[in-house]
């Protein structure tokens, strides 16, 4: 939906835009209602392609006034004795866990547990194959790690199959890594 109080020309002098218009973004709340079945989606499907995986509970958390759903699966790595994390969340443009440029987005972190994030160093955190997971810094810079996100239009998009897109790219992820071995 357009805004036009949001909205400038290009000929508008001074526009520190470069497009034309600005979206109108869904509201928070029905963001987050949205985010929560796409999320919990997700961990049904990434739960169930690792062996011995536990889900916690899909949580809703604020950060800076925003809010945003998550849920953790926890792993074991296939190959050595080290527990793993896959955070799952959904968080809406301009949050402080989205990611530059802003946009709704559901998304995963690949962590080494649900405390600590991997080292940042790709071959020190064995992930010189773990595309498509890369390093990002969050749109608040204090949050950082390896992560992958795919946007999302909530207004147009089926929450369901979003996390399947999202749960999808994890598993691709995971393998990429070694830590999912058919």
């Amino acid at each position: 939906m357009l805004d036009p109080r949001r909205s400038r020309t290009r000929t508008d002098s001074g526009s520190p835009y470069t497009d034309s218009v600005k979206l109108v973004r869904v509201e928070d709340a029905d963001f987050e209602k949205w985010g929560k079945i796409a999320v919990e989606r997700a961990a049904e499907l990434v739960a169930a392609e690792l062996p011995d995986a536990t889900l916690s509970k899909t949580t809703r958390r604020s950060r800076n006034g925003r809010g945003y759903v998550s849920r953790y699966v926890y792993f074991k790595h296939p190959t050595m004795p080290a527990d793993r994390a896959v955070w799952l969340y959904a968080a809406p443009a301009g949050q402080a866990y989205d990611f530059r440029p802003a946009h709704d987005r559901v998304s995963a972190g690949l962590m080494q547990d649900v405390d600590n994030e991997l080292d940042p160093n790709r071959f020190a955190a064995g992930m010189t194959k773990g595309f498509p997971f890369s390093w990002k810094v969050h749109i608040d810079a204090r949050y950082e790690g390896y992560r992958l996100g795919v946007k999302v239009d909530p207004d147009e998009d089926a929450p369901e199959a979003r996390g399947a897109d999202l749960a999808a790219e994890v598993l691709r992820g995971l393998r990429n890594a070694g830590l999912l071995v058919d």
